[in-house]
């Protein structure tokens, strides 16, 4: 079941932006709602594939897209190997990841509101919109275990 909170945001966003609540869109945004994440696209598919039967990756993968675009999920870069997904906090923050566990947290520091004025933007007469900032590591767990 969707946490009410998140379905009446994300149902709120989407017909404020002329899209619709879709039943693949629910299941997806119910799969990352119960479960968390941060999810591959793969793994999206293969928890809401389990709810939804007849549901192709396709699908799953240009709804993730869409709910990206609208700021309903969150696309994480980290790894080259492929993004992850997870429904987008209420607040501006940033990852820690463990590079030996993969174990990501939320931080709610973020350098980029003390370089935004910089006046370099200025002079290249260049906007920004949006930033993307993770720190790796080693977690405690996994230090611990060394």
């Amino acid at each position: 079941m969707i946490k009410l909170s998140n379905r009446i945001n994300a149902e709120k966003i989407l017909k404020n932006r002329g899209y619709k609540l879709t039943k693949q869109r629910k299941v997806i945004i119910e799969a990352l709602s119960n479960r968390g994440g941060p999810y591959t696209a793969n793994e999206v598919f293969s928890l809401v594939s389990n709810k939804y039967s007849g549901i192709n990756f396709s699908t799953i993968y240009r709804n993730l897209e869409l709910l990206v675009k609208l700021g309903i999920v969150e696309k994480l870069n980290i790894n080259d190997e492929c993004c992850h997904f997870k429904l987008a906090g209420k607040n501006h923050h940033h990852h820690i990841i463990c590079n030996k566990c993969g174990e990501i947290k939320e931080i709610d520091i973020c350098p980029f509101k003390e370089i935004v004025n910089i006046n370099k933007f200025k002079e290249l007469d260049f906007q920004p919109i949006e930033h993307r900032f993770e720190i790796f590591g080693i977690c405690s767990k996994c230090r611990s275990k060394e």
